[in-house]
């Protein structure tokens, strides 16, 4: 019988929670592990590795080898958080067709949802071996200030792992569900997620078996990754002042470093002082010289101060979105490796004044809620998850700023209506851009994807209303349907990043041949026949994961006939709003539109061409407060 899991898909490490006999269990591969690691490499001679194997042999292959992936998923290669990326990992990142991130590793390129998909094929793996069952269904946890973008791209990695994804669900919530699951609670709550790369704090209340978040926020560029990042700059900038010797060009010495600074940190967890000890990290002029240095706990919490602070500032802001303050909290639990470090217990201790609790496992409490959330969708139990949005979705106005549709923390599922007129006599399509982000201007927060609605009927200008529906999933995914008002004809397009092929058949993939990389034009990725149950240390292949995710196609109005969201009627239509579901299911959502499905009609549609709906992630910022920016951004972004 084919089982359901719940996986925690972590920045640094990954694992994966069943429920057996109404008892959730995090799942154990052999050798007594609990976690793999969020790894993905390709070693000289051109094997595969995911998991343990990968992080083994990283310091000598540093270029080849990809960490904390999650951080670029469903990111535009322009952002400020990919500049900041650029600059401390070793490998290879390129810009794809429609401003994605790619990685090139060795002769091939690879998208963030293939590198995602390789993770959690592995899990898949050996979940089933540990199970001795078939595993085709899971949830899969994201953080809770994960945007609309980026949760697609996770649901499309499930895909290309022949996953069904029954739910994309934040983590801070899924720590909630772990801990208050059957224990009769009435409590409000608070979770502070920080975890390898990311950190989430969410207030939940808890009624028996009814779990509903009240706010959530956090910060996407902010885990133990970072601390991590401190304490290697800090080895770096001792070594040269020491030695006059700049290690920073060294892609191996880095990994070396990186590496000893993980582990110094977590020593200094428990302990008050370490040694960091790597030999012959470079050649001097009287020959080798090594790394040898005391570190203690107070140094790193010197150098890591103030991003614990950036923690607590984002708590005492979520809170007052929330209308509730530190002594209304009963409980907070800490999750995420990075919330061990002791500095980081005593900022929270001090900010609700209370200890946090000791009810749940940092490592495993995500993955345990999942593996909750997992076994409600698949058996039908009554659990109920009110959910919220994380930021504020919106669309651009003629002024440069945001026209926002849905509030930050607004309850999930939602529906909104929203009216288009045509601003130019015949005028046969209408583009509409949409963003998601807390700033005012549409340039500081994060374009989702373009959306064209096309084939409206010739009419003077301002005759024709489209009626738009934006409708929120309980995931916090965006789709659209649109209407003529006058005719009833029904448009509908979805927002997506790009769907996935169908996955190949797990027996016996083919091995593809190599190609040169181009700059944006990502080779299939397959992995060599081999058996996925295997040991952690082990050398792991998956299966053909597919080619790179095709993107939803469109059409690129033509100026003299499109227009664009600015002309949206500053007339609200009275917003409809779907009511909180009583039990937990899988909410509805809006028919997807077939993948290159536009085609020009007529003689007059010709000279238009096939645009992404989807990964048309960024344009100039610069252009967006102009009448024509919509054009610029296409033609000119």
């Amino acid at each position: 019988m084919a089982r359901a899991i719940g996986i925690d898909l972590g920045t640094t490490n990954s694992c994966a929670a069943v429920m057996d006999s109404q008892r959730p269990r995090v799942i154990t591969y052999k050798g007594g592990g609990s976690t793999i690691p969020s790894v993905f490499a390709i070693d000289d001679s051109g094997n595969r590795l995911v998991g343990q194997e990968a992080k083994r042999q990283a310091q000598l292959n540093p270029a080849n080898t990809v960490m904390a992936s999650k951080r670029l998923i469903g990111r535009n290669f322009h952002s400020k958080t990919i500049d900041k990326v650029k600059q401390v990992f070793t490998y290879e990142m390129l810009e794809g067709e429609n401003k994605e991130v790619l990685i090139k590793i060795k002769d091939q390129v690879f998208t963030l949802e293939q590198i995602s998909a390789a993770i959690l094929q592995r899990i898949r793996g050996v979940a089933e071996e540990a199970l001795e069952a078939e595993v085709d269904q899971a949830v899969i946890t994201v953080p809770a200030y994960f945007n609309d973008r980026q949760r697609q791209a996770v649901r499309n990695a499930g895909k290309l792992a022949e996953l069904k994804v029954l739910r994309i669900l934040n983590e801070p919530t899924a720590a909630a569900l772990a801990y208050g699951l059957g224990k009769n609670l009435e409590q409000r709550i608070a979770v502070y997620d920080l975890g390898g790369g990311t950190f989430d704090i969410s207030v939940i209340d808890i009624k028996d078996r009814i779990f509903e978040v009240i706010a959530t926020g956090g910060d996407t560029f902010l885990g133990g990754v970072d601390f991590d990042d401190r304490l290697m700059r800090h080895v770096l900038e001792s070594f040269l002042e020491e030695h006059g010797l700049d290690l920073s060009w060294d892609r191996v010495a880095i990994q070396r470093i990186r590496d000893a600074a993980e582990a110094a940190k977590i020593e200094l967890s428990a302990r008050t002082t370490t040694r960091i000890h790597i030999p012959y990290i470079a050649k001097g002029s009287s020959g080798p010289i090594d790394i040898d240095m005391e570190v203690t706990r107070s140094l790193l919490e010197r150098l890591t101060g103030d991003l614990v602070a950036r923690t607590i500032a984002t708590c005492e802001r979520i809170f007052g979105e929330a209308g509730t303050s530190a002594n209304q909290i009963d409980e907070v639990l800490l999750v995420g490796g990075q919330s061990r470090m002791p500095l980081v217990q005593k900022r929270v201790t001090t900010f609700l004044g209370k200890p946090p609790s000791k009810g749940v496992h940092p490592d495993e409490a995500v993955g345990i809620g999942a593996a909750i959330m997992a076994h409600s969708l698949s058996s039908g139990s009554d659990v109920t998850l009110l959910d919220v949005l994380p930021m504020p979705i919106g669309i651009n106005k003629m002024n440069g700023t945001m026209h926002v549709l849905f509030q930050k923390n607004q309850p999930l599922p939602d529906y909104k209506t929203r009216t288009l007129t045509t601003s130019k006599d015949n005028q046969r399509t209408i583009m509409l851009k949409i963003y998601q982000g807390e700033s005012r201007l549409v340039a500081e927060n994060e374009l989702l994807g373009t959306f064209l609605f096309r084939g409206i009927r010739r009419a003077p200008k301002g005759k024709v209303k489209i009626e738009v529906t934006f409708h929120i999933d309980s995931e916090g995914i965006l789709n659209l349907t649109a209407r003529d008002k006058e005719t009833g004809q029904s448009v509908e397009s979805t927002l997506r990043i790009g769907q996935p092929q169908k996955p190949k058949k797990r027996a016996k993939p083919p091995k593809p041949t190599p190609k040169p990389a181009p700059k944006a034009a990502p080779t299939p990725f397959s992995m060599p026949t081999s058996s996925l149950m295997q040991e952690i240390g082990g050398a792991v292949a998956a299966p053909n994961l597919g080619t790179p995710a095709a993107s939803h196609s469109g059409v690129v109005p033509d100026p003299a006939e499109a227009g664009s969201s600015e002309g949206l009627t500053e007339r609200l239509d009275s917003p409809a709003t779907l009511s909180r579901p009583d039990v937990l299911q899988p909410s509805p959502t809006a028919p997807t539109a077939t993948p290159g499905a536009a085609q020009p009609e007529s003689a007059e549609d010709a000279d238009t061409a096939l645009a992404s709906t989807t990964t048309q992630a960024a344009t100039d910022p610069g252009l967006f407060g102009r009448v024509m920016g919509w054009f610029k951004g296409l033609f000119g972004g």
